[in-house]
């Protein structure tokens, strides 16, 4: 026999070569046992028994969550990836055909491109999984092309953009924004952050390994003015929560809930305002909460900061590569200030030629020529540079 009761309640089935496993009922024991006579029969053969692809995601993710060590951020990307699939989770894995699933994917791309790739090579990992348990998969799936796009270009806010961007949040978010834009931290970690993080009396801010992407822990100076800030939103927050930036209930927020319920809208009325003002720019369209990092980061080396200062403080742990790379971008004025040192330092150089050393130069510069027999006059050639100074 290969079922043998154990209990009142589990029947252990055994069949060479298989492992043995109990059941809660004789009939489930049964079916298993059905199950292993026909693939020990069949061999390479065997099939199993059709799953639908919601059984899979979810068996997929179990397994995963179970052998791998994981953060909260990679299991919350594999759970939004795992959601548009949904809408086929009572199709068979093995009656999911390509067109259904590519021109899912093609309605995807045109809005969300980064997300549309993650969400198919998602689905991908998982049908590969199912087949190595024994599913039968359509092959063409895995040759839909993987969906090309493009990195979004970072851009940074400068102060007085920031400050107008967060006047259009409600009182419980609008210093989340500022300090982001100051203080450059990423979005969980102020979804998660708590009031004992914070050392107000010394202005310091404790980032614990579990918050941090590369999972240091990281210690963070504030300026007088962030620490002033932060005491502004003690006051102002949910009572009775150890948040510093929850819900208006006091509850933790998620990435969706935020841009859902805040972020969207605070945006979409910074654009109408600025749509009054013909010509003008907006340079609030398709801005992310990431994007304050770099504004954040920008703000920081415009004042002067040393970039391994800058990138430690950020989070980054290389000494300000990828801070200068990816994060690092230059305002308009400030390019315009640096061109206005090099020609003050042309000025100062041309005058200390002409001024102190007058005559030395006048003589090197007829002595040597310009190159087409002409010698140096000072008056012609001081003409000529203030014209291309004055273009």
């Amino acid at each position: 026999m290969s079922i043998r009761k154990r209990s009142k309640r589990s029947y252990q089935v055994r069949v060479a070569p298989f492992p043995s496993k109990s059941f809660p009922t004789r009939e489930a024991a049964e079916r298993y046992e059905l199950e292993l006579l026909l693939r020990r029969s069949q061999g390479d053969r065997f099939v199993e028994p059709s799953r639908t692809l919601a059984e899979e995601i979810d068996g997929w993710l179990e397994r995963w969550k179970a052998t791998r060590k994981h953060s909260p951020r990679t299991l919350e990307f594999n759970e939004r990836c795992s959601k548009v699939w949904r809408r086929f989770g009572n199709v068979p894995v093995s009656s999911l055909r390509r067109v259904p699933v590519e021109d899912l994917v093609a309605d995807r791309a045109a809005m969300y491109p980064k997300s549309a790739a993650n969400e198919l090579e998602f689905l991908k990992r998982v049908l590969r999984d199912a087949r190595a348990r024994g599913q039968r998969v359509d092959d063409a799936i895995f040759g839909i092309e993987p969906v090309r796009h493009s990195p979004r270009r970072g851009r940074a806010l400068n102060v007085e953009q920031l400050y107008e961007f967060a006047s259009w949040f409600p009182e419980h978010s609008k210093r989340l924004i500022l300090l982001a834009g100051m203080v450059g931290a990423r979005q969980h970690v102020w979804f998660e952050m708590t009031d004992d993080l914070l050392d107000l009396q010394n202005g310091i801010l404790e980032i614990p390994p579990e918050l941090a992407k590369n999972a240091r822990a990281h210690r963070v100076f504030l300026t007088p003015l962030e620490v002033k800030l932060f005491r502004e939103q003690l006051l102002v927050r949910a009572p009775g929560t150890p948040l510093v930036f929850p819900t208006p209930t006091g509850q933790s927020w998620n990435r969706s809930g935020f841009r859902e319920r805040v972020w969207v809208k605070a945006v979409t009325a910074a654009l109408k305002d600025e749509e009054a003002e013909a010509g003008r720019p907006s340079v609030f369209e398709g801005f992310t909460f990431h994007l304050l990092r770099h504004t954040a980061c920008s703000l920081m080396a415009s004042a002067g900061m040393d970039p391994a200062v800058a990138a430690e403080r950020a989070g980054h742990t290389d000494g300000g590569a990828l801070f200068l790379r990816t994060y690092r971008h230059l305002y308009e004025a400030e390019k315009r200030t640096q061109a206005l040192r090099l020609e003050a330092k042309i000025l100062s150089d041309l005058d200390r030629i002409w001024t102190s050393g007058e005559g030395d130069a006048r003589n090197r510069l007829n002595q040597a020529g310009n190159g087409d027999g002409r010698t140096w006059d000072r008056t012609r050639d001081l003409s000529r540079v203030k014209r291309a100074l004055s273009r």
